[in-house]
């Protein structure tokens, strides 16, 4: 099902597109000490992300940090939410982009130091692809700053029963958590790119939340077990790989304070 995220994205326009778009996370390792220093260097990329947005480059740019599981020899503590409303915008990132239209006030050697700190202060540990496939939930504006990411991996072989798991049964059980207010959107999709057979997941499912005490109080999945048993057994189609939860620091919409 070709889908556009653009409400949770933090679009300006809440109504949801019907292209297919393309996410990409990127994990940002950054060296101890330099969190404040990347934060700043991102809130200048944000000029640039704008100026995508305004010619169409990209629909939704956003930076969360890692809230948990929180190591000290963790390999990335931010990722980097990009959505492109085509896949060659993709390619083509900054098509049309002049920066020193961006930036009209600020000199070349400037832009040269910002770039270089750019590389000082953060490593790109790894860039996923995301095309997504179905979603619950409408957004409006820049409200999501909670975002649960579950990375799984589905067998060769059963992806197509994966796929009616999740049109049948999954997604019908978060349309009950979404519309009870336990959360406030869900979506997921496929890893367009990967090492195979050996790689760690292919799919991601996304919880977001607008809120911070989104787990005060838990859905009633006793009766959600009770009304479609089914529903609860993913595990014969997937296993997890990972999970992570992850606060929003900034995007299109919210600078640094």
């Amino acid at each position: 099902m070709a889908i556009g995220l653009s409400a949770i994205f933090c679009i300006n326009n809440p109504v949801q597109a019907q292209e297919k778009v393309f996410i990409t996370l990127e994990y940002m390792h950054v060296k101890p000490g330099n969190s404040n220093a990347y934060l700043q260097i991102e809130n200048s990329w944000r000029q640039i992300h704008l100026a995508q947005r305004k010619k169409g480059n990209i629909e939704g740019w956003s930076v969360w940090e890692v809230v948990a599981p929180y190591k000290m020899d963790a390999p990335y503590q931010y990722v980097v939410l990009t959505v492109y409303p085509h896949f060659s915008n993709f390619l083509h990132p900054y098509d049309s982009i002049d920066i020193h239209q961006v930036f009209p006030n600020v000199s070349q050697d400037s832009l040269n130091k910002m770039f270089a700190e750019t590389e000082k202060v953060r490593d790109l540990v790894q860039r996923d692809i995301f095309s997504p496939e179905d979603h619950v939930g409408n957004v409006n504006g820049d409200s999501i700053n909670y975002l649960m990411a579950t990375y799984v991996k589905v067998a060769p072989d059963k992806e197509q029963s994966f796929e009616s798991f999740m049109k049948d049964h999954w997604k019908p059980l978060v349309n009950k958590v979404v519309n009870g207010g336990y959360a406030n959107f869900w979506w997921y999709g496929g890893l367009m790119f990967s090492n195979g057979i050996n790689a760690p997941y292919n799919h991601i499912m996304v919880v977001n939340w607008a809120r911070d005490n989104m787990f005060d109080k838990e859905p009633p999945f006793d009766q959600y077990r009770k009304e479609d048993p089914s529903s609860f057994e993913g595990y014969k189609w997937s296993t997890r790989a990972v999970r992570i939860l992850l606060q929003k620091v900034l995007s299109l919409d919210k600078a640094l304070k």
